[in-house]
């Protein structure tokens, strides 16, 4: 009697699991929006080569090592993107905080496996930014409403 006591008690600790921490579940949750971008990556370089019409402003989101003697990176927005075979290069979008001295407008190096998220206009609507559509609700509300203005229904735009 007392064994299905304690499985019973094991499963039901074990399904809450992680309902308790929304710090962790937002990690998970940004964790997956980096995998659905990059699993869709191709979709900007395939526009990146071949612009449409009123479709501009590509721009690539990076995880740069930190340059502050601390472990880790810093996700970094990076636009002007340019590629070649062997590096991708852009400016950094926005003063960055743990890049040291590095300031907005810095030249960035990179490779393709450091790329975490893209975006790029088509017409009115804001491709890609996956992680910003995860990180929606920790924004104040004039920012929702205007972020949630320009992003697209679908970030790979219906393709």
């Amino acid at each position: 009697m007392k064994q299905p006591l304690a499985f019973a008690i094991i499963l039901l600790a074990a399904c809450s699991a992680g309902t308790d921490d929304p710090e962790a579940e937002f990690q998970r949750e940004l964790a997956a929006a980096r995998d659905q971008a990059r699993a869709s990556l191709s979709v900007f370089w395939d526009h990146f080569a071949e612009p449409g019409a009123g479709e501009y402003d590509f721009s690539l989101k990076g995880a740069f090592p930190r340059r502050d003697g601390q472990s880790g990176v810093e996700e970094a927005w990076v636009d002007q993107v340019a590629r070649a075979p062997d590096k991708i290069v852009g400016q950094l979008a926005s003063a960055p905080h743990y890049l040291g001295d590095l300031q907005k407008g810095a030249i960035m190096e990179f490779q393709e496996s450091q790329v975490v998220d893209w975006a790029f206009f088509q017409g009115e609507k804001l491709l890609g930014h996956y992680s910003t559509r995860v990180m929606l609700p920790r924004m104040d509300s004039l920012q929702q409403e205007w972020l949630r203005s320009l992003l697209s229904d679908d970030p790979r735009g219906g393709e």
